[in-house]
């Protein structure tokens, strides 16, 4: 193309083509340049957005996990402390059981002496 202009144009005008052509190449060399470092830029910028991101989401999912880990543990707690009462409920029972056993027996046997003693009283 440079070729072909030179042709065309008066010798004397060839050296003030060339440096038009020059100085143009060097502009858009230039807004390359720029293009590139702005390119650059925007991929960083989002680099480090997702870096944030990242992290944020690392926070979150620990916190999550120790939440229910604590969750977890309240929970043991709580089976625990019903296994207990539980336990204890029954050994009450239990307790109540034989004692209300050993009143009826000791009833019946009162029951049993007195109807005797009747029976040999009237004899």
């Amino acid at each position: 193309m440079m070729a072909d202009i030179l042709s065309v144009m008066a010798p004397a005008a060839a050296p003030a083509v060339k440096k038009a052509v020059k100085r143009r190449a060097a502009k858009k060399a230039v807004k390359k340049a720029i293009v590139k470092k702005a390119i650059k830029r925007r991929v960083v910028k989002k680099a480090v957005k997702k870096a944030i991101k990242r992290r944020i989401v690392k926070k979150a999912v620990k916190k999550a996990v120790k939440r229910r880990v604590a969750k977890k543990a309240v929970k043991k707690a709580a089976t625990k402390r019903a296994v207990k009462k539980a336990v204890k409920r029954r050994v009450v029972k239990k307790a109540a059981k034989k004692a209300a056993t050993k009143r009826a027996t000791k009833k019946a046997a009162t029951k049993r002496a007195t109807k005797k003693a009747t029976k040999k009283a009237k004899k």
